[in-house]
């Protein structure tokens, strides 16, 4: 980790642009160490993977969705499938 407290950043942003409800909810659910699903991981990953795969039969790229993608399959891989898409959150660190 950075070193850098959570509540310092949203302190931060704090009625600014990026301010918005989702920050704060999903935030929040984080820092409570608390994912009730409404939308998984795993569900992430298999949409990602989807709107990769047809934007490529496209001939289109789509390189912030593959990051994406790359992002749920590390959190898919460190067990946090079933947990809401916040806990993509947790694949950036090892382990």
């Amino acid at each position: 980790m950075l070193g850098v407290d959570p509540r310092d950043f949203l302190a931060a942003v704090a009625g600014g642009a990026l301010d918005l409800p989702y920050l704060r909810l999903k935030s929040a659910l984080i820092l409570a160490d608390n994912h009730p699903a409404s939308f998984t991981v795993s569900a992430a990953r298999k949409d990602a993977r989807l709107i990769t795969e047809a934007a490529q039969g496209a001939g289109m790229r789509r390189d912030l969705v593959a990051a994406g993608a790359e992002r749920f399959r590390r959190a898919e891989e460190q067990g946090h499938g079933q947990k809401d898409a916040v806990a993509a959150y947790f694949a950036s660190f090892d382990g």
